[in-house]
């Protein structure tokens, strides 16, 4: 395994410049948060792609941009909607394949609707997403999520019953904490179904500070994860606001390093 960090860490930043700036770190793996259509085209993303290759750095994720729209667009029941805004989708799919990651991380559907959409219907258009990063050699993952379907532990354990091994998670650290649960108790739940982490740290009173800022104990759940088998990589995700982020990226980066664990910056 292998410790990153995400483009999202820069926001607003231009997502070329702050994949720059995560290589400059001297990153090896990082993920790509799109923030615009334009950035699904194949001259953008060779040209991330060829950029990260040059640098050694190896592009392992991605993160759509239309995760807002999510809700209402790809896991609505308004079929016209749907059938106008799926094919993005494909374009991220697409994207993915084309700067060398296969991971295209998804949020879904509120946790609470005006109007509660089946989970069969639900299922079915994760399907259709799944279908689509086949195409392209990448799996399509659902993450916990704070106030969507995704925030709960029951539902994700429904999900991976019914889709098995087609089932894949990213699991993110804080997003559990924001859940309500013991980040452990997911880990441990679903471990054999996550193929990518998304870290932060935390203490009683903030549910995300850089790693090496808090009280988050890494090793345990880098041992738990290597207790699966655990094959994916990892990336540091933080929020700009309020964050001198270059500085404190390094000095996640340092924290690592100095850790005695089966991972690697």
């Amino acid at each position: 395994m292998k410790i990153g960090a995400s483009t999202s860490c820069f926001y607003p930043m231009l997502t070329e410049k702050s994949l720059d700036r995560v290589i400059d770190l001297g990153f090896e793996v990082c993920e790509i948060f799109f923030n615009s259509s334009c950035e699904l085209e194949d001259n953008f993303t060779k040209e991330m792609r060829k950029h990260a290759d040059s640098a050694g750095a190896q592009i392992v994720s991605v993160h759509p941009f239309s995760s807002f729209i999510e809700n209402t667009c790809i896991f609505g029941e308004y079929q016209r909607r749907y059938d106008d805004f799926i094919d993005l989708y494909k374009k991220q799919c697409h994207a993915a394949a084309v700067l060398g990651a296969d991971i295209v991380v998804i949020h879904g559907a509120y946790a609470v609707q005006k109007r509660d959409i089946p989970e069969e219907l639900y299922f079915d258009r994760f399907a259709k997403l799944i279908e689509f990063g086949k195409a392209e050699g990448v799996r399509v993952c659902q993450e916990n999520v704070v106030r969507f379907r995704s925030q709960s532990l029951d539902f994700l354990k429904r999900m991976r019953d019914v889709f098995g091994d087609d089932f894949n998670m990213v699991f993110d650290v804080k997003q559990a904490i924001r859940s309500g649960y013991d980040p452990f108790e997911v880990a441990e739940a679903m471990k054999d179904s996550i193929v990518h982490l998304h870290l932060s740290d935390n203490t009683p009173d903030c549910d995300c500070l850089p790693p090496g800022k808090g009280n988050f104990d890494f090793k345990r759940l880098f041992d738990l994860m290597n207790s699966a088998d655990y094959s994916g990589n990892a990336v540091i995700e933080i929020y700009s606001k309020g964050l001198e982020v270059e500085n404190e990226l390094r000095s996640s980066k340092e924290f690592f390093d100095k850790m005695d664990l089966n991972v690697k910056c």
